[in-house]
């Protein structure tokens, strides 16, 4: 069984030239998972053979896909009906077709890898605002930026998606993210390279200053990978 996506939604798109730059409200009374196409929900056009491998040494197979609005990797189980894995931190890794996916606070999919550094994006749905209805048919944002994994009503959320009693705002972004030799991950920045790669962080730091570095641009992500790797 796949997740269903209801239709009556009032649903408005701008599209805008800032990193992934899809917007789309979600009216109160809704859905969170309505009005996302299938490709706006998922890394995949259809679930996937794939294999999830395990801290324990054991493995399993699937047919699995990301869901780019919950973070989460799903499957197919035998009865036909679509699960989020659970227990991510027993997760070592995921292989699927081409693809590789790390779990660490939230899936990553890697671009570029050796021994000692990852590169990783994650394309994900983030709530850009919330509205609560106001009188006269006026609005009021309560929030900032904030993930949509707060709005999950556990691993079921694929499931049983939260109905909303405010308007929400959801904008598609693209995270570039940083790993090490241990599999840990960081978000593209200052803060987590120097904390991956602490005893290689003067010469980091010497990149940053004389070349200008736009974290959320993947041509710049990818010169940076290819830097710190020459390191070690």
């Amino acid at each position: 069984m796949k997740p269903l996506l209801l239709i009556f939604i009032l649903i408005s798109y701008t599209d805008l030239w800032a990193q992934d730059s899809t917007y789309i409200t979600v009216k109160s009374g809704g859905r969170l998972d309505e009005g996302l196409t299938p490709a706006d929900m998922y890394h995949y056009p259809q679930f996937t053979k794939g294999v999830v491998f395990f801290k324990s040494g054991t493995k399993a197979t699937a047919k699995i896909n990301y869901t780019r609005l919950f973070d989460q990797i799903l499957f197919i189980d035998g009865k036909g009906d679509t699960l989020a894995l659970a227990e991510e931190q027993t997760i070592k890794f995921i292989a699927v077709d081409s693809d590789t996916f790390y779990y660490d606070e939230g899936y990553v999919r890697i671009i570029a890898d050796n021994d000692f550094v990852k590169l990783a994006e994650k394309q994900v749905w983030v709530v850009a605002d919330i509205r609560k209805p106001g009188p006269h048919n006026t609005s009021t944002s309560t929030i900032g930026v904030t993930s949509v994994r707060t709005f999950r009503q556990g691993n079921d959320a694929v499931r049983n998606p939260l109905t909303l009693d405010e308007d929400i705002v959801l904008r598609k972004e693209t995270h570039y993210y940083f790993g090490d030799e241990y599999n840990h991950f960081a978000r593209a920045g200052k803060k987590g390279l120097f904390e991956l790669f602490n005893k290689k962080q003067r010469s980091i730091e010497n990149y940053l200053k004389e070349n200008k570095v736009d974290f959320n641009k993947k041509e710049d992500m990818e010169k940076l990978y290819q830097f710190v790797s020459k390191l070690y």
